[in-house]
């Protein structure tokens, strides 16, 4: 059976064709300019996109901060677990992403079957040689296995992809937005004081906005399946390039 899944899994995450939408927290706003997709780079003059090396510059004299990441099609290409729960687990529906068993299998699988962005390793790299603290937060719903807080086998796969000095326990809000805030990863960026948060979606941009941080948009990866590919920049953020793989 842990055989099959693997495989299933794997090709899976090479062969998908299906959209699977993962739906998010908070109330959708109109983008207010035209925006970019891994897919139609050359219109990145209309956006402000940054580098790494730009955004390392930015905080030159600065002492050392915090800064947040988003985990699914931000750091990791996890489509595969995602497209698994639409064949297998509520074959033909979205439902699974209700059903705690899936998230119970993502969490034994934990990420295993991911695989991490280049441009992220590079990221990563960059902040902790800062000395910048570092906090995950994914709409993911938490295993039923682990407690809030402690470090689950993503955490400890998340330090192996990205060569952390300890594993950190991941945030996992379940799409749900704690009062008074609007979006699912305000109170948690808020929280912790996060001067930058790094995520795909439309949600991450607004929920960094509304806790006051500066959100950096990550280009998510075409082969994605959580579609449509949302347009980055769309709300005037940054953009960082070469960030969908």
């Amino acid at each position: 059976m842990k055989r099959r899944l693997m495989s299933s899994l794997l090709i899976l995450g090479i062969i998908a064709t299906s959209s699977t939408v993962v739906k998010a927290s908070g109330p959708k706003v109109a983008y207010t300019q035209e925006g970019v997709t891994a897919l139609s780079q050359n219109a990145k003059d209309k956006v402000k996109t940054i580098s790494i090396e730009a955004i390392q510059k930015s905080l030159d004299g600065k002492k050392q901060t915090t800064v947040s990441f988003d985990i699914d099609d931000t750091l990791l290409f996890s489509s595969q677990y995602f497209q698994y729960g639409k064949e297998y687990v509520t074959p033909g529906s979205f439902d699974f992403l209700h059903k705690q068993k899936f998230w119970d299998l993502v969490a034994k699988r934990g990420d295993q079957d991911s695989i991490p962005k280049e441009y992220a390793k590079k990221l990563i790299a960059m902040h902790q040689k800062r000395g910048d603290k570092i906090i995950f937060i994914t709409g993911r719903t938490r295993g039923s296995m682990y407690k809030e807080g402690e470090v689950d086998k993503t955490a400890k796969a998340l330090a192996k992809d990205f060569n952390l000095d300890k594993p950190i326990a991941i945030h996992y809000t379940g799409d749900k937005a704690i009062k008074p805030y609007k979006y699912d990863k305000s109170y948690y960026i808020k929280k912790y004081g996060s001067e930058i948060h790094y995520g795909d979606s439309d949600e991450d941009v607004h929920a960094a906005r509304e806790a006051g941080a500066r959100p950096i948009r990550i280009l998510r990866a075409p082969n994605s399946t959580n579609l449509p590919l949302p347009q980055a920049g769309g709300y005037g953020e940054e953009v960082l390039e070469n960030s969908a793989y």
